[in-house]
């Protein structure tokens, strides 16, 4: 029988394979490092296999732990002794517009305001060429089409955002993601000026990089505690003991771009990498303390340089951690004003103090979320 530590332990191979749990239910490890529950069964005398959904052992509102993919397969069994087929497609011959007006309105309760509207327009997107087709129906070239319109206008990260919100509702029907098929055909959308990562088996492989990297160890550190904290490169090069207050980082408004305070809520992981540079510079002024320069901080290019040295010139940027911590909490379905905030991106004004305070908590356990996060990449 499967365990949560057999999961996030398990390693990624060159071929897919399964781990077994109990009645039918397994976790498929792909090549990429996906790991997704089926429930395999026999209906009359064929053997079927119905995707459960995507694990994730964040305690995530939509996402699927193994108790969770447990009760869904209780719930099929149930179906089967009352002689009904778990698969027997209720989505048949239903269009997209009806598939994606449920998955909306299943979402939606967890989402702000501004996370509504901004995942409403990108479903509208697919909903103008795809609402009227019955879903069994679509193709991956129809569903490329609508992806190649908003690489057309300009918009490529929108077209890559639209496809993953047509992927959402496959998966939230538990339907085949006919969407994956397009994911490779559409340009990369990267920054001129901030080149990021967003795959899972980059993001591993930088993670381990940095994690095994043999120069500075300051250096080392800083990029490791950045990975978690996704701040601008001034705070984070500048920080000071001062700044540090146990489970939380206050930023200055003078080191903010958007010369505001920022919060930044410390996740355990961030806060061992502090308890273990206080150790090394904990009587010099900053954290991240220069090896060259008496009293001074990391300089402006120190880290790009060794992201460089790494591989990673025109794929990843200092910058580019903020774009991929966006880029995946917002797949995570994490709310967008939070994500905003902890950008540093809030509005100016009494609005902004607001949004700060009432969001702090949630912050604080997002900011936790994503650490486990990235360290089950590396598992």
């Amino acid at each position: 029988m499967l365990t949560d530590i057999d999961i996030r332990k398990a390693k990624i191979k060159s071929k897919m394979y399964r781990l077994s749990d109990r009645k039918g239910l397994f976790l498929r490890v792909n090549s990429g490092g996906t790991k997704t529950f089926f429930f395999r069964y026999k209906w009359l005398d064929k053997e079927l296999t119905i995707n459960i959904g995507e694990y994730y052992h964040l305690p995530r509102y939509g996402t699927w732990t193994l108790s969770k993919a447990r009760e869904k397969r209780d719930q099929f069994i149930d179906e089967l002794r009352a002689g009904i087929n778990p698969k027997a497609d209720t989505t048949k011959g239903a269009t997209f517009q009806t598939l994606a007006n449920q998955w909306l309105k299943a979402k939606e309760i967890k989402w702000s305001k501004s996370t509504r509207q901004t995942n409403v327009t990108r479903l509208e997107y697919a909903l103008e060429d795809l609402g009227p087709l019955q879903v069994e129906d679509i193709t991956a070239k129809d569903i490329l089409n609508v992806c190649r319109k908003q690489e057309l206008r300009g918009t490529k990260e929108v077209a890559k955002r639209t496809r993953a919100i047509i992927g959402s509702v496959y998966k939230y029907h538990m339907l085949y993601d006919v969407s994956e098929r397009v994911k490779d055909s559409l340009e990369d959308f990267v920054s001129e000026n901030h080149p990021h990562l967003t795959e899972k088996k980059d993001i591993k492989e930088l993670l381990n990089k940095v994690d095994s990297y043999q120069g500075s160890y300051e250096v080392r550190m800083a990029l490791k505690f950045l990975s978690y904290t996704f701040v601008r490169s001034r705070p984070l090069r500048e920080a000071e003991w001062t700044e540090m207050d146990g489970d939380m980082w206050r930023v200055p408004k003078e080191k903010e771009k958007t010369k505001r305070p920022l919060l930044v809520p410390l996740s355990t992981q961030a806060q061992e990498i502090i308890k273990e540079m206080r150790k090394v510079n904990g009587d010099k002024k900053y954290v991240f303390a220069s090896n060259y320069k008496t009293n001074s901080y990391l300089n402006t290019t120190s880290l790009g340089r060794v992201l460089t040295r790494m591989g990673y010139g025109g794929k990843h940027s200092v910058h580019g951690y903020r774009h991929m911590a966006s880029t995946c909490l917002n797949e995570l379905e994490y709310d967008g004003d939070a994500i905003e905030l902890q950008l540093s991106h809030a509005p100016p004004g009494v609005r902004g103090v607001y949004n700060k305070a009432k969001k702090i908590n949630y912050r604080t356990t997002m900011m936790q979320d994503w650490a486990d996060w990235l360290d089950s990449l590396s598992l």
